[in-house]
C-alpha cells in the first residue's frame, strides 16, 4: 500500500500532536503517531495513555490509508524540507519506506488497529468560555503548578466551575495562584476537576494557536475534553482532593502595602544577581515608608531600597525571590498591593490595585 503527502499537508498537524510523544515509552507503539487518511481528510493521533491529541487536515485524495510510524523520526525527516516536497510512503506489514526527492528511509511500523485510544467521553458537563479569557487565565496561574511532586494533586491545574464563575487555581505548596472569570454556566451543581500538568501545557498551545472566539470545555467524572479548530485534546483527570486554597489567603488587611510595580520588579531583578542558589531567599525589610531588599551569596551581596505607600510599620520577612518576580511579571497595573498576614504563617498576598482584579497570588515565607 502506497500513499503520498506533501510536507505542507503533514507538518502542521504533526507539530500539533507531537508534544504528547515521549522519547522513552513503556509501550513502543506510544512512540508512534497514527496516520489515517479517509474522505479527503488526514488525521494524526498521538497518546501516552493519559492524554490524547488529534489533529485533522483537509487534503485532496480519495484514498483510505491507516498506518503508524515513529513520530519524532518522521518530523525530523520532514521539518527542514520545502513545503511543496512530496513524501511517498510505501507501507508493508512491519516496515514503512519513506522517499523524498533522492532520499529514502526505512522505519518500523505496528498494526494500526493496535494503536490505543482513550474512551469516548459520556455524561459530561459542557462549559462555553471565551478563548482569550481562558488562555490568559491558564497562563497567569499555571506557573505555580507543582512539578513531579509526590502529592499528585499539586501537579496540575484545579478547575472549579459553578453557575456564575470559573475559578482556576495552581499551587506547589509554597505559592498559590488564583484566577477567576465571572460568567453564567449551565450547571446544576458545582464541578471540580484537576487537569494534569502535561495536559495544561498542551491545552495552552492549542488555545494560542486557535482563532475562534469561544471554545467548549467538556468535563466528565474522569476526563477533560476540548475540540476546537481541527484539534482535539482528551485528558484523564488527576484523582485526588485539591487542598482548600481559601484557607491560606490572608483575611486580615492590617498590613496592606502599595508598591510601584516596576521599581519593585527592577529591584528584585538586581538583587537576584546575589541570591543564594539553594534557598533563593530575599529579605524584605519594611520601615519608615521604605522597603529595603537584601540578598547575599558567596560572591557578594546586594541592597536596594524603594519608597512604599500607606505603610510605616516595621516588618522583616524572607521569600523565594523567583516566586515574587514571576508574580510581578503577571500583574499588569502600575502599582501592586501587598498584604502580609499577621497570622503565624505570615503568608503574603499579592494582587493589582484594581478593585476588579481577576488574579490573586499567595507566597509563603522562607524560614531562616
Amino acid at each position: 500500500m502506497n500513499t503520498q503527502l506533501t510536507v505542507k499537508e503533514l507538518l502542521e498537524p504533526l507539530q500539533t500532536v507531537i508534544g504528547v510523544v515521549e522519547k522513552k515509552q513503556t509501550l513502543p507503539i506510544l512512540s508512534h503517531v497514527l496516520v489515517q487518511i479517509k474522505d479527503n481528510q488526514l488525521t494524526l493521533t498521538t497518546t501516552d495513555m493519559e492524554i490524547e491529541l488529534k489533529a485533522t487536515q483537509k487534503i485532496n485524495t480519495k484514498e483510505k490509508v491507516n498506518f503508524t510510524i515513529y513520530a519524532k523520526d518522521l518530523i525530523d525527516i520532514i521539518r527542514k524540507l520545502p513545503e511543496t516536497t512530496v513524501i511517498e510512503f510505501i507501507i508493508e506489514e512491519s516496515k514503512i519506506y519513506i522517499k523524498t526527492n533522492k532520499n529514502s528511509f526505512e522505519l518500523n511500523t505496528f498494526n494500526h488497529q493496535d494503536f490505543p485510544s482513550l474512551p469516548k467521553i459520556e455524561n459530561s458537563d459542557v462549559i462555553r468560555v471565551n478563548r482569550t479569557e481562558l488562555k490568559e487565565l491558564i497562563e497567569n496561574t499555571s506557573f505555580s503548578m507543582g512539578n513531579q511532586d509526590i502529592r499528585a494533586y499539586l501537579n496540575g491545574l484545579y478547575f472549579e466551575v459553578d453557575e456564575d464563575n470559573i475559578v482556576i487555581v495552581a499551587t506547589d505548596g509554597h505559592r498559590l495562584s488564583i484566577g477567576e472569570i465571572k460568567q453564567s454556566n449551565k450547571l446544576s451543581t458545582k464541578k471540580t476537576v484537576i487537569l494534569p500538568r502535561k495536559a495544561v501545557l498542551e491545552l495552552t498551545k492549542l488555545l494560542n494557536k486557535n482563532e475562534h472566539e469561544e471554545v467548549d470545555i467538556h468535563l466528565s467524572k474522569n476526563y477533560f475534553y476540548l475540540n476546537s479548530d481541527n484539534t482535539t485534546i482528551i485528558s484523564r483527570l488527576i484523582d485526588g482532593n485539591f487542598p482548600n486554597y481559601t484557607q491560606v489567603i490572608p483575611k486580615d488587611f492590617e498590613n496592606t502595602i502599595i508598591i510601584n510595580k516596576q521599581e519593585f520588579y527592577d529591584s528584585l531583578q538586581q538583587a537576584s544577581i546575589f541570591v543564594e542558589e539553594r534557598k533563593k531567599s530575599v529579605r524584605l525589610m519594611f520601615k519608615d515608608s521604605q522597603l529595603n531588599i537584601f540578598t547575599h551569596s558567596e560572591r557578594g551581596q546586594a541592597k536596594t531600597q524603594i519608597t512604599i505607600k500607606n505603610f510605616d510599620k516595621e516588618i522583616e520577612i524572607n521569600f523565594n525571590i523567583h516566586y515574587l518576580i514571576s508574580i510581578l511579571e503577571k500583574i499588569t497595573t502600575s502599582e501592586v498591593k501587598m498584604i502580609i498576614s499577621n497570622s503565624e504563617n505570615q503568608a503574603c498576598l499579592l494582587s493589582s490595585t484594581d478593585d476588579n482584579e481577576t488574579y490573586q497570588y499567595v507566597v509563603m515565607p522562607i524560614r531562616i
